[in-house]
């Protein structure tokens, strides 16, 4: 994954955070409206795209190398049973942000043909 901002490991969700202190900043300063994630889901991430393009500025001004890749671990969804801790649509996203990290790509085969019932 290369140089990874893995957001699975708190020392990265540190990096966010200042990114998202140095946005707030920067639009108060500049007078400026925060922008608001919105939509049913918050799919519409307009706060976090503008913390993320900090983020990155952020990086470059200091002289540190581009994040190749992004990971992050979403809870949604019902809980599998009752008192777990794992739910329905769980999933770990990637975001390539550096294409030359991309070595290949394949189908991935539906679940439901592995059913272990």
């Amino acid at each position: 994954m290369g140089n990874c901002l893995n957001l699975i490991d708190a020392a990265h969700l540190e990096l966010v955070i200042t990114a998202h202190d140095t946005y707030l900043k920067t639009c108060k300063a500049a007078g400026v409206d925060i922008p608001r994630n919105k939509g049913p889901n918050l799919d519409a991430r307009f706060l976090d795209h503008a913390v993320f393009e900090t983020l990155h500025r952020m990086r470059k001004d200091d002289g540190h190398p581009s994040f190749d890749t992004i990971r992050a671990f979403f809870i949604e969804g019902i809980p599998l049973y009752e008192t777990a801790g794992l739910r329905t649509l769980d999933h770990i996203q990637i975001c390539v942000t550096n294409v030359q990290q991309i070595l290949g790509f394949f189908h991935v085969p539906n679940p439901k043909d592995f059913a272990y019932r």
